[in-house]
């Protein structure tokens, strides 16, 4: 195992290259730092700017396995696809081998509460990590702000943001927020064992977001709730197949069910600072 290797799952991805700029940002050299993932050209701008680098598929057990024995620490942002319960428990499972020092695992705010389906992946991992005997830090991520910067597309022409979230608050932060927390717990202790719910520090309305909205695009926006029903034929009639409508209205009615509603300050606390507001969110890159 070498001495202070940490190497990130997930770090061709959007929250991955945030996470990789703070961890140097907080003084550690790229050539520590492992970046694992899927896209090539990503990986291949990370190997020119001195990062260790490793192209893997989650699927590959015995790839990750080999990969894990060969560092200290291990990041695992949490991923998307419809196996990843598996491929999280394969990380474990071979962090565990290995006798790692430490895993951070990024979950899903409210993970431990079994009302939510979104979060079921999760909540399995987190147990599988917790069980498994290794040192670990959970960060529970709150919803991205940056979330939002899809839904301009209808807003910028129609001036209304349709959403069958009802009377939803959602606490949501910026990647570069939660980036910062979790390269804030890798490079400083006391977070061993430790779970932390990373919220917002605002409970934002739709209105507020549609409000933001306005600001960006320079035009008059306004929240219109909608029925599931309505979201879904909107959608399907915009050309979408049912499946993806299907999840999408899904989502909303999460959402309005008050999963990303605001459970304390962990997150500003961890980085310092207040997080970041709906404008600067949906103007990111």
């Amino acid at each position: 195992m070498a001495e202070a290797s940490i190497l990130v799952f997930g770090a061709t991805g959007a929250l991955g290259r945030h996470v990789l700029d703070e961890l140097v940002a907080r003084g550690l050299g790229p050539e520590t730092i492992t970046a694992a993932g899927r896209n090539r050209v990503r990986l291949g701008e990370l190997d020119s700017a001195g990062f260790s680098t490793a192209g893997i598929d989650l699927p590959d057990s015995a790839g990750v396995a080999e990969l894990v024995a060969r560092h200290s620490d291990i990041v695992l942002i949490s991923g998307g696809d419809p196996d990843r319960l598996d491929q999280h428990k394969s990380v474990i499972e071979a962090a565990k081998s290995a006798n790692v020092r430490h895993v951070y695992y990024t979950s899903g705010v409210r993970a431990d509460d079994d009302r939510f389906e979104i979060n079921a992946d999760h909540r399995a991992t987190e147990v599988a990590l917790i069980d498994s005997g290794v040192t670990y830090t959970i960060l529970r991520n709150t919803w991205y702000v940056e979330n939002y910067i899809q839904a301009l597309a209808g807003p910028r022409f129609t001036g209304v943001f349709a959403a069958a979230a009802g009377e939803a608050v959602v606490a949501a932060a910026g990647r570069k927020d939660l980036a910062e927390a979790l390269a804030v717990v890798v490079t400083t202790d006391g977070h061993d064992d430790v779970t932390y719910s990373l919220s917002g520090d605002t409970n934002f309305t739709y209105a507020d977001i549609a409000g933001a909205m306005s600001v960006v695009l320079g035009r008059e926006v306004a929240y219109r709730p909608v029925t599931p029903e309505e979201l879904r034929s909107a959608l399907v009639d915009s050309g979408m197949d049912g499946g993806p409508a299907r999840f999408l209205v899904s989502l909303d009615e999460t959402i309005g069910a008050g999963v990303f509603a605001r459970v304390g300050d962990d997150l500003s606390r961890l980085i310092g600072r207040p997080t970041t507001g709906l404008v600067e969110g949906l103007t990111a890159e």
